[in-house]
């Protein structure tokens, strides 16, 4: 729904929150590449504590797994605003278009 009485889709701001979602998407690839490089350096710090290296390679395969799949959701959902709001504007612009041929009748 529109703001006040308005029925319908802001196509601008559907549109303009989908490419926000996407590059938010994007971001997660680097958060995720730096949470890996800093859980291998500490791996390698605790390299004479085992139990400590493994668990930190074992908690960051898990994060990455995680921040992975995160981006992949995210990048759908920001592709599927901007595809949904162009679905809503090609459909305005069809129903106006019928709108116009009763008026003009």
């Amino acid at each position: 729904m529109g703001a006040g009485d308005e029925v319908g889709v802001d196509t601008t701001a559907a549109e303009r929150s989908g490419t926000e979602t996407a590059t938010l998407a994007e971001r997660y690839a680097g958060i995720s590449t730096s949470f890996q490089t800093e859980m291998s350096l500490l791996s390698d710090a605790s390299c004479n504590e085992m139990p400590v290296a493994s668990g930190a390679l074992d908690y960051c395969a898990d994060v990455v797994g995680q921040l992975t799949a995160l981006q992949a959701h995210t990048s759908t959902l920001g592709a599927s605003a901007v595809t949904a709001a162009a679905d809503a504007r090609r459909t305005d612009d069809e129903i106006g278009t019928g709108l116009a041929s009763v008026y003009a009748a």
